[in-house]
C-alpha cells in the first residue's frame, strides 16, 4: 500500500473517530433500561428494537443504554430505581410490582383468560389500561405505565414427577414469585409455595429447595432449568404478561417531538414482544423434548381439576383489595369475548 493510500485511510479513520464521538457527545438525554430478563430471552430482543428506534429517529439526541439479565437488580430494585429517577425503564410481571401497588395482582388470577385472543385484546384494552396507568402513578409518584405486552407465553407447571391432574401436585415444593396470588394459588391446590428469586431458581432446583417452578416454557428452557425438571403439564394457569415501566419525570422532561419517538419506540417494542414468543415456541418446545422433556396436554376433565385453584385466590383477591380491579379486568375479558364472537361470526358467515 502507498504512503498516500495509507494517509488517506488514517484520514478516513480519524473523521469517522471524530464522527463517532460527535454523535456520542451530541445525545441530550439518556435512556437506560434495566430488566431481569436474559439476553436470550424475547423480552431483551424487545428491548434492543425500542432501543434501535429511539436512537435513529431521534437523530442521536437520545441515547439507549441496556441492561438485561438483573444488572441493574431484580423487579422492585429496579421499580424503586425508576421511582427515584436513577433508571428510566424497567419491566415487570404483576406480581414483580405488587409491593408497590397490589390491585395489579387481579392479572395474576389463574385461568381467567382462555387463550392467546383474548389475552392480546385485554392487553390493547385503552379503558384499562388508562385506568391502571392512572393508579399506578398515583400510588408511586412517578412510575408510568407505558403499555402491557407478552412476555414468553402461558405459565405451566414443570416439575422433577410426572404431573397430569392437580393430585399429582400435592405436596411439590413448588417456586413462586414474591406474590400472595402466586402462593395463594399453589396452596389452593395442596403445593408447598416457595418464593425464589429468580437469579436463585437454577441452584434451588439443583439442591432440592424446590421441586418444580410454575414459568413458561422459553423462561426453562433459555435458563437451562430442564436439567433439573422434566416434565411439564400444560394447563395454562396465567399468562406471563409483562408490564412496561418508565420514570414520568423524564419522559415530562422530553420535547414533544422526542416523546412521540420514545411512543413510536415502544410501540415497536410491542409489535416484537407480541409475536416473537410464539415463533420461537416450537424451537424452544423442540429443546425441551430433545433435553429428555415430556409436556402433558391435559384433556378437558384432567384440567378441571385444576380450575378449584381459582376461587380461593379471587377470594382472597377481594377480601384484600376489594372487588374494584377484579371486576375492571373480568369486565375487559368480557369485551374481549365479545370481539371475537363477532369477528368469528363475521369470518364464517354465521
Amino acid at each position: 500500500m502507498s504512503v498516500t493510500s495509507k494517509l488517506t485511510n488514517a484520514a478516513i479513520g480519524l473523521s469517522s473517530a471524530i464522527a463517532l464521538a460527535s454523535a456520542a457527545q451530541a445525545a441530550e438525554y439518556t435512556l437506560k433500561i434495566g430488566h431481569v430478563s436474559a439476553v436470550t430471552q424475547p423480552l431483551s430482543t424487545c428491548a434492543e428494537v425500542m432501543k434501535s428506534h429511539v436512537e435513529r429517529y431521534s437523530g442521536g439526541r437520545i441515547e439507549v443504554q441496556h441492561y438485561p439479565a438483573g444488572q441493574l437488580g431484580n423487579f422492585r430494585e429496579n421499580v424503586e430505581a425508576v421511582q427515584f429517577g436513577t433508571l428510566e425503564m424497567t419491566l415487570t410481571s404483576g406480581g414483580g410490582i405488587a409491593n408497590f401497588f397490589g390491585p395489579i395482582q387481579a392479572f395474576d388470577i389463574p385461568y381467567l383468560f382462555a387463550n392467546d385472543q383474548v389475552m392480546d385484546k385485554v392487553m390493547a384494552d385503552r379503558e384499562l389500561t388508562e385506568r391502571l396507568r392512572a393508579d399506578v402513578l398515583e400510588a408511586t409518584g412517578s412510575v408510568r405505565l407505558m403499555g402491557m405486552t407478552g412476555g414468553v407465553g402461558w405459565r405451566d407447571f414443570f416439575t422433577n414427577v410426572p404431573v397430569k391432574t392437580a393430585a399429582d401436585l400435592q405436596g411439590i415444593k413448588m417456586r413462586t414469585v414474591e406474590s400472595p396470588v402466586s402462593m395463594e394459588f399453589a396452596s389452593a391446590l395442596g403445593m408447598n409455595p416457595t418464593p425464589v428469586p429468580w437469579p436463585e431458581l437454577y441452584t434451588s432446583l439443583a439442591t432440592g429447595v424446590v421441586n418444580g417452578t410454575k414459568n413458561a416454557l422459553s423462561d426453562v428452557v433459555d435458563t437451562s432449568l430442564n436439567d433439573y425438571v422434566k416434565y411439564a403439564v400444560a394447563d395454562h394457569h396465567t399468562h406471563n404478561l409483562i408490564f412496561w415501566w418508565m420514570s414520568d419525570t423524564w419522559l415530562q422532561s422530553l420535547p414533544a417531538d422526542l416523546q412521540a419517538v420514545v411512543a413510536d419506540g415502544f410501540h415497536e417494542l410491542t409489535k416484537t414482544c407480541n409475536g416473537l414468543p410464539g415463533a420461537l415456541y416450537l424451537e424452544k418446545y423442540q429443546k425441551f423434548v430433545d433435553s429428555g422433556g415430556e409436556v402433558h396436554i391435559p384433556s378437558e376433565e384432567e384440567k378441571a381439576t385444576f380450575l378449584p385453584g381459582q376461587q380461593p385466590v379471587i377470594d382472597w383477591f377481594v377480601d384484600k383489595y376489594g372487588s374494584e380491579y377484579y371486576d375492571l379486568v373480568q369486565a375487559a375479558v368480557d369485551r374481549a369475548n365479545a370481539e371475537i364472537a363477532a369477528e368469528r361470526a363475521s369470518f364464517t358467515g354465521q
